[in-house]
């Protein structure tokens, strides 16, 4: 299955940079003074990217229901490649530095400073969080660990949502922030069914379909002028989800066959 996780971690890809991409030339045609867009053309055409990137999305995981799928965290999240050990770690330390310079310097813009801050120690929980996974993924006996990191993301993932939506509402003009909200639900909703695999309640195909969105618009939203804290942010996430991703569908299997004795019913017989 390393060719399909190539094919469908290369989609999300070129999208995020396409859609990186239309969310530069929009924040372009914002007006300084009046704030709304020049060209709505840009606007129609963001949803668009959106739009159809979910129908593909949603189109590979309806093929990879013919796949036997991964059901247990050290099944989905195992690497294969000798520099996974080092690539998992690097989320981690993105989000580590996205927190410590939301704490020190929040946003010159920020509304709410103070919010900012507790953001900021969200997000190092959110890092903490990220790096027990990430070192305890392949260990024996470590279910607690796991579970414990991965409630550490979601808590994270909840307060940047929370933090997010506080600063943008009372901004009048929707396409400043939009992109920016939807991500950070489609990130929680990603930490929420990856948290499956450690809960023993595993969706992998809504976890793969909701990494590879969520890293997608995480990707797009970088653009937006909302400081470096909030960038790292987004590049960090989308780092963790485009990993999880990948190895999520590399490690599907095809189902094994089941041989049909002589004058038994199976499948194609009557």
């Amino acid at each position: 299955m390393r060719s399909e996780a190539y094919k469908l971690s290369g989609f999300t890809v070129v999208v995020s940079a396409l859609g990186f991409l239309l969310r530069w030339l929009q924040d372009m045609r914002l007006q300084s003074e009046a704030g709304l867009p020049i060209n709505a053309l840009i606007s129609w055409l963001v949803c668009l990217v959106v739009l159809a990137a979910a129908v593909v999305l949603a189109v590979f995981m309806f093929r990879y229901r013919q796949y036997a799928a991964p059901v247990t965290a050290t099944e989905a999240l195992a690497g294969h490649t000798p520099v996974y050990g080092v690539i998992r770690m690097l989320p981690a330390l993105a989000l580590a530095a996205a927190g410590a310079a939301r704490i020190i310097r929040p946003p010159a813009d920020a509304v709410f400073p103070m919010m900012q801050r507790i953001c900021g120690g969200a997000t190092l929980l959110g890092a903490f969080g990220a790096g027990t996974v990430a070192m305890n993924i392949g260990k024996a006996g470590q279910d607690a660990a796991r579970r414990t990191g991965i409630s550490m993301m979601i808590v994270f993932a909840v307060v940047w949502l929370i933090t997010g939506y506080r600063e943008a509402a009372g901004d009048p003009v929707v396409w400043r922030f939009v992109v920016e909200i939807v991500a950070e639900c489609a990130v929680l909703m990603a930490f929420y069914y990856t948290a499956g695999f450690f809960f023993d309640v595993p969706h992998p195909l809504r976890a793969v379909f909701a990494c590879d969105l969520g890293a997608m618009l995480c990707i797009m939203s970088a653009i937006d002028p909302t400081g470096l804290a909030q960038s790292l942010t987004f590049a960090g996430v989308a780092a963790q989800l485009l990993i999880w991703a990948f190895v999520i569908s590399e490690n599907f299997r095809t189902k094994p066959i089941v041989p049909v004795r002589p004058g038994e019913t199976g499948p194609g017989r009557e």
